[in-house]
């Protein structure tokens, strides 16, 4: 519910953009003082149909963590798009079933897995507001199977 303590909490760095320098400086991270400040638009609704999909869903429960989301990707060579997709997905997942998401992409090849297990720092060099860290599974860090009864015994 908007109130006026909620409005000021924020809006004053629209009225007074150095104040998030200042604000910087006492939490530690160093951000420089601005020299220009737009507003921008806060409504984040999706004005187009976007279709966002995983791969794979899954939801498991464990005797020792509880539940926790698992999406599954598999990428098939490196996409500079794909970690802001992730990103979205993890946060999307979250917020919708309010669960703990944890990612997981699997990789035919060593450059792509290499690639994709990057973790990625989202926000201002400064300080990362998110860090995107999947799983990644390739042919360099799994098991090579070579006998068909190991296949069977353990796919």
């Amino acid at each position: 519910m908007v109130s006026s303590p909620h409005e000021a909490m924020h809006r004053i760095f629209e009225e007074y953009p150095a104040l998030f320098s200042s604000v910087a400086e006492v939490l530690g991270v160093p951000f420089g003082t601005p020299i220009s400040m737009t507003a921008l638009p806060t409504d984040l609704t999706e004005t187009r149909p976007l279709e966002r999909r995983l791969d794979t869903l899954l939801r498991f429960e464990t005797e020792e963590e509880g539940e926790f989301l698992l999406a599954v990707e598999a990428q098939g060579k490196r996409d500079p798009a794909k970690p802001a997709s992730w990103a979205y997905y993890l946060s999307y997942l979250y917020n919708k079933y309010g669960q703990h998401p944890a990612l997981l992409v699997i990789c035919q090849d060593r450059a792509t897995a290499e690639w994709a297990s990057q973790p990625v720092h989202i926000g201002p060099p400064q300080w990362a507001s998110l860090i995107l860290r999947p799983l990644v599974a390739g042919p360099h860090n799994m098991p090579v199977i070579t006998r068909e009864t190991e296949a069977r015994k353990d796919p």
